[in-house]
């Protein structure tokens, strides 16, 4: 027959699941708070008393019966708590939901000291229950069996005094911790109460249950920083002087608020994917600090807010620790601002609080209460709704509306969003949202997200993000707005587009009424007034056309003689048969021709020369007494084109470009005209309409002008290119045969020369001049 028998539990157990389990002093305290919270407590102090060496914690919640004491506080993992409808959790849980759901809290005031004296009494009730527990009784023999391990409960007639908290009145409970195992003095006190604070309430948002901590010293002052309600006093700076997304996911849905330093931008509403969270409620608040949020929370709080923490997480109202401490990255935020410093959030930008309230055991914590929640899906799904809705959302926003102004690290207000740049940035992320199917705009701030009032400042992107929102949102208004913007943006368009093309005519205009003045500018320049020509001046003109005139008198003369010379030899009879005589009459002939047709070139030149040189009649600039200047050849070819070639009728259009050269040396004004004279009128009789005098460098000290047009070119049938410098060679019928021969004779005086370029089917010239060295 098989005997029925049962586990027997060692007093061992009392380390287990005490000092063993609860190891921290601090976790042990906020285990008894939780307890206390649970209870239905407004208030709990908790009063340190070194002289005395105790802990007494003192709440008003309901407190517990004789019944309730035997029956659950000393059954051992047992817990059972029972909801009020002005329960504190009321606000962050369905009912029914409480911090401690293992049973074990009251085990903590083991790792606080050697014994617990317990008051309680429940409202309706004069009894106040008193329990006695020695803690070292369940250490003296292992093998003893936990439950045989006495204590006491029995009445006690009040409540025992304590200096700083006032006793329980209708309901309540005190514990006095006796033979604490740790020293508490102002500094550990001081430790305690701000991580009291990130524990229950970090951003000093609630004022649901005020947390006080006392120390006993006698004395009649208050010491700041470890008397009184603990709470950060931070509120208003987090709520105001911060970029901040608010959270709620509930029943299947999330919904979405984003404020920025008190400014509502957006709400949205969209379907939860997260089917892991059914059945529970996630409520989280994440701010961003700027550089100045991050300068006046160090100053207020005396921490950085580094120091302080990042984003921690509460479940049905108590802190998961370590979630959130300094250098904790359970969502993994500081591995992923490595990749972008620029682009992502890390731990060091945020703060922030996601409370969690959910059914027992839909989350687990790991017993030792100092290391976050276990891994499974749910706890994936919780950390993944985290990072995705809340910090990402906000990180969206705050990279791409608050970075992409440098200057705004340093603002603690939101005025400067309603700049046309700091709309349009914002308008791209509510138009972002507004594209999602999946998303419902609920709300957004009408002084941003709207059509401005000045054309020019409206973009297409802009106005794109605008009807997107319109849309989503159901904003008839607003599309009508868009379509009114859509048509004044195109009357501007079309005025602009007729006041570019009146401007552009007036410019044309404008630029044409300057190359006028231009044009008379330089000939006064090169010509200057009449009124400047004196008698002297006059006098050199004359002495010139003298000169040139007797050049031409005196090549008449040498013609008229070598054609009478011709004349006699052709009238002198030679003898019959005698063929030499006539050999020497033709050779005299040809002689006294070449020396006629040289007199003519001489005259021609000479000619030339004093048609230019009676041109410059209006205002001689030039010394005519030497015939040579010392200047800039090529500044003198410019101001010879604009001043004496621009319009002349029946003659092609010329034009000199300079390529931006100087070529400094001695000529004569006279021939450099009757040069480019000479090559204008050939290019006129090979019909050209313009002819293109271009200056480059040749060589160090050179010059090289080319010479082309649009005539007709060189006939190679009836012309030999290779003929026509020789004088007296015409490629036209009728000329002369001097134009180019005088040409390079000018260039030749100047030691330059002048050559055909190309393949020869063009009259196309290359000029070199060398400068003064050369």
């Amino acid at each position: 027959m098989a005997a029925t028998e049962t586990f027997r539990v060692s007093s061992h157990l009392k380390d287990i699941i005490g000092r063993d389990l609860v190891t921290n002093e601090f976790v042990a305290i906020f285990e008894l708070v939780k307890n206390s919270f649970d209870a239905g407590a407004t208030r709990v102090d908790i009063e340190f008393d070194p002289d005395e060496n105790t802990i007494a914690i003192v709440d008003d919640g309901r407190g517990m019966s004789p019944k309730d004491i035997r029956d659950k506080w000393l059954f051992v993992a047992y817990s059972e708590k029972v909801p009020e409808a002005d329960n504190y959790r009321d606000r962050i849980k369905p009912a029914g939901q409480f911090a401690g759901s293992k049973g074990i809290g009251r085990f903590a005031c083991d790792t606080l000291g050697a014994n617990l004296v317990l008051y309680s009494m429940v409202s309706g009730s004069s009894t106040i229950s008193k329990l006695e527990v020695d803690w070292t009784q369940f250490e003296k023999d292992s093998k003893e069996e936990f439950q045989a391990v006495t204590v006491k409960l029995a009445r006690a007639r009040a409540f025992p005094k304590i200096h700083n908290a006032k006793s329980p009145n209708e309901h309540g409970t005190v514990l006095v911790i006796k033979n604490v195992r740790h020293l508490w003095d102002e500094d550990s006190i001081g430790k305690l109460r701000k991580d009291l604070a990130k524990l229950i309430d970090p951003f000093g948002t609630t004022t649901n249950v005020v947390v006080s901590t006392w120390l006993a010293d006698g004395g009649a002052e208050q010491i700041e920083g470890v008397d009184g309600p603990v709470g950060n006093h931070i509120a208003d700076l987090l709520q105001d002087k911060t970029s901040r997304i608010d959270v709620l996911i509930e029943d299947g849905n999330i919904g979405t608020t984003l404020f920025d330093r008190g400014r509502k931008i957006y709400t949205i509403k969209e379907v939860s994917p997260y089917e892991e969270l059914e059945g529970c409620t996630v409520r989280g608040t994440i701010y961003f600090l700027n550089r100045a949020a991050k300068h006046n929370f160090t100053m207020r709080m005396g921490v950085r807010p580094v120091e302080f923490g990042s984003v921690f997480l509460f479940l049905n109202g108590f802190r998961i620790f370590p979630i959130g401490e300094e250098f904790d990255d359970t969502l993994g935020l500081s591995r992923r601002k490595q990749q972008g410093q620029s682009r992502y959030l890390g731990t060091r930008d945020i703060l922030g609080r996601v409370d969690v309230s959910a059914r027992p055991k839909m989350f687990r914590e790991v017993s030792s209460r100092d290391a976050g929640l276990i891994d499974d899906a749910r706890s994936r799904a919780l950390y993944d709704a985290i990072r995705k809705h809340m910090i990402f959302r906000l990180e969206r926003y705050v990279v791409g509306v608050n970075w992409k102004d440098k200057r705004d690290q340093d603002r603690d207000t939101s005025d400067s969003l309603v700049t046309e740049s700091a709309r349009e940035r914002v308008l791209a992320i509510v138009g972002g949202l507004a594209r999602s199917r999946d998303i419902e705009i609920v709300y957004y701030d009408p002084e941003i997200v709207r059509v401005s009032d000045d054309p020019d400042q409206i973009t297409d992107n802009a106005l794109k993000a605008i009807e997107e929102v319109a849309e989503s949102s159901g904003d008839t208004a607003l599309l009508g707005q868009i379509e009114e913007a859509r048509r004044r943006i195109e009357e501007l368009r079309a005025s602009r587009e007729e006041a570019h093309e009146v401007a552009q005519r007036a410019i044309e205009e404008r630029q044409r009424a300057d190359a006028r003045i231009d044009r008379l500018e330089q000939q006064a320049a090169f010509l200057g007034s009449s009124r400047d020509v004196n008698v002297e001046r006059v006098q050199l003109l004359m002495h010139q056309a003298t000169i040139h005139l007797g050049h031409v008198r005196s090549a008449i003369a040498n013609v008229s003689h070598e054609l009478g010379s011709v004349l006699a030899l052709a009238s002198t009879p030679a003898r019959d048969g005698d063929f030499d005589d006539f050999e020497d009459l033709l050779a005299s002939i040809r002689q006294s021709g070449r020396r006629a047709l040289a007199s003519i070139a001489g005259a021609n030149l000479s000619g030339e020369r004093l048609r230019t040189v009676l041109s410059f009649a209006p205002n001689i600039r030039v010394d005519l007494q030497t015939d040579k200047v010392r200047g800039d050849l090529l500044k003198f070819f410019g101001e010879y084109f604009t001043v004496r070639l621009a319009g002349v009728p029946g003659m092609p259009v010329a034009t000199f470009d300079a390529g931006g050269l100087m070529l400094d040396r001695e000529f004569s004004p006279v021939d450099i005209a009757v040069l480019i004279d000479n090559l204008q009128d050939n290019a006129r009789k090979a019909k050209a309409t313009r002819v293109d005098f271009k200056a480059a460098r040749k060589g160090q000290d050179a010059v090289s002008i080319r010479v082309t047009d649009d005539g007709l070119g060189i006939d190679e049938r009836r012309v030999d290119s290779a003929k026509i410098f020789e004088r007296g060679y015409s490629g036209s019928p009728g000329g002369t045969g001097l134009g180019l021969y005088t040409v390079r004779q000018i260039v030749q005086e100047m030691n330059g020369s002048i050559e055909l370029f190309g393949d020869g089917s063009r009259a196309d010239f290359e000029i070199v001049i060398p400068g003064e060295k050369a």
